[in-house]
């Protein structure tokens, strides 16, 4: 059998390709996106997946996700701590009528995330939130 050098590396003998084989078929999935296997290798967290897929030019493209281990900060804010920024948020606009659009306290205190929480209250406090349709992804 024809092995191609671009598919196994730089082997210099049998067992070089056929470790270099191993290694393609742990840690890659080559097929289509709507393929079962792609499903299965994503959930069995491959470390590579390659598709081909023809694009709304009808030209074939290729895609290749790598799986990375991404550091994410996450937080939790306390409730009452939330409760209390939007009870001054109310007191500032009904009681003291500041009804600027770019009002001090909203761009004031980014330690307590305070533009994202004014921006979070119910209206007329808040911003009114945009929210898209359900997404379905059909690959995964």
């Amino acid at each position: 059998a024809v092995v191609s050098t671009q598919s196994t590396g730089e082997a210099e003998s049998t067992e070089e390709v056929l470790e270099n084989m191993r290694e393609l078929r742990r840690d890659w999935f080559i097929g289509r996106e709507d393929d079962e296997g792609w499903s299965e290798s994503v959930l069995a967290g491959k470390k590579y997946l390659f598709s081909l897929y023809l694009n709304e030019d009808s030209v074939y493209s290729s895609r290749t996700l790598t799986l990375q281990l991404l550091p994410v900060d996450v937080g939790e804010l306390n409730r009452t701590a939330v409760r209390a920024l939007w009870t001054s948020l109310s007191f500032e606009l009904y009681y003291l009528t500041n009804d600027d659009e770019e009002r001090y306290s909203i761009q004031a205190h980014p330690n307590v995330l305070r533009n994202l929480l004014v921006q979070s209250a119910d209206v007329p406090l808040g911003y009114p939130i945009y929210q898209s349709p359900l997404i379905m992804v059909p690959h995964l």
